[in-house]
C-alpha cells in the first residue's frame, strides 16, 4: 500500500470536509444575521404588518418626577364636618360612608360635583371607571393632574341607586403627594408600545385607543409610598373587548397591576 498516496487522499478529503463545514457555518451565520436584520424592523412596520393601529397623539411628555406620599389617617374633627352621612372608620385609614338622605345625580349636580362637595379632599380624585350595571364608579387620587393607578390607599368608590341617587362611598387618601428627587427622562409612548410588542402582548388586528401618563406604586413602606411615572395603554381587540397595560415610563418595565393586590413586574 502506497502510504504517501493514501495520506494525500486523506488530506484532500479532510480539506473538502473543512470547506463544506465552513460553507455550512457561513450559511447559517448569514441566515442568523438576516434574522437579526428582520428583528430590527422599525416598530411602525411591525405594527403595520400585524394590522395594529396606534392612536395619534402630540401630547408627548418628556420628563416627570417620581412622587411620594403618606397614608392619611382620618381624624374625628374632619369626620364631624361631614353632614348627612353615617361614617365608619376601618383601621384608621379607610372611611365608609352612607348618606342619610341620598343625593340626586343630575346634569347640573354631576357625580364629580357631589364628590367635591361631600367627600374629604374630593377635588383630588379623578374618575377612572364607571360601572353602570353595578351602579358604582371608581375614582383614583391625582397628583400633577395625573391618576395614581390602583393604589388601595388612594382610591374612592361611590355607589348610587336605581333612582340615580348617590347613596354612599368608600375612601382612602394619601397625604403630602409631592415630587420626589429630580425630574426623570421618560420613554416616549411609542417606546412603551414597543415594550408591549416585544413581550407579545399586542394582538394582531387590535387598536390602541388610549395612552395616558399616570403613576404606579414603586415602593411601599409602613406609612410612606413612592410612585413612578407610568404609561397606561388601552387596547381594543378585534371582538370589541379591551385590555389595559402599564409600562414604567422611566425603566421601561411592563407592569401588571392587579386591581386589589400589589403590583408585579412582567419584565
Amino acid at each position: 500500500m502506497d502510504w504517501n498516496k493514501t495520506k494525500t487522499i486523506f488530506i484532500i478529503v479532510f480539506s473538502i470536509l473543512n470547506v463544506f463545514l465552513l460553507s455550512l457555518y457561513l450559511n447559517r451565520y448569514n441566515e442568523s444575521q438576516q434574522i437579526g436584520v428582520r428583528n430590527d424592523t422599525p416598530i411602525e412596520e411591525k405594527l403595520y404588518l400585524d394590522n395594529i393601529k396606534i392612536l395619534e397623539t402630540d401630547n408627548e411628555v418628556k420628563e416627570a418626577f417620581y412622587v411620594s406620599g403618606n397614608v392619611h389617617n382620618f381624624s374625628l374633627e374632619e369626620i364631624e364636618e361631614l353632614d348627612n352621612q353615617t361614617i365608619e372608620i376601618s383601621a384608621s385609614y379607610k372611611l365608609v360612608s352612607t348618606f342619610k338622605e341620598p343625593i340626586k345625580i343630575t346634569d347640573e349636580n354631576t357625580l364629580e360635583k357631589i364628590v367635591q362637595e361631600q367627600v374629604i379632599q374630593g377635588s383630588s380624585y379623578g374618575v377612572w371607571e364607571i360601572d353602570e350595571e353595578n351602579k358604582s364608579a371608581i375614582l383614583f387620587q391625582q397628583v400633577n393632574k395625573r391618576l395614581v393607578y390602583y393604589n388601595t390607599n388612594a382610591k374612592l368608590v361611590v355607589h348610587w341607586n336605581a333612582e340615580n341617587e348617590l347613596i354612599g362611598y368608600e375612601q382612602t387618601i394619601l397625604d403630602d403627594l409631592e415630587d420626589y428627587n429630580v425630574a426623570q427622562k421618560l420613554l416616549t409612548h411609542v417606546q412603551a408600545i414597543t415594550r408591549l410588542y416585544d413581550n407579545s402582548l399586542l394582538k394582531p388586528d387590535s387598536k390602541i385607543i388610549e395612552i395616558d401618563l399616570g403613576y404606579s406604586t414603586l415602593a411601599q413602606f409602613t406609612e410612606t409610598q413612592v410612585f413612578a411615572p407610568t404609561w397606561h395603554i388601552l387596547v381594543e381587540l378585534l371582538d370589541g373587548t379591551t385590555e389595559e397595560y402599564f409600562v414604567n415610563a422611566v425603566e421601561g418595565r411592563v407592569i401588571k397591576i392587579p386591581k386589589e393586590t400589589e403590583q408585579t413586574v412582567v419584565e
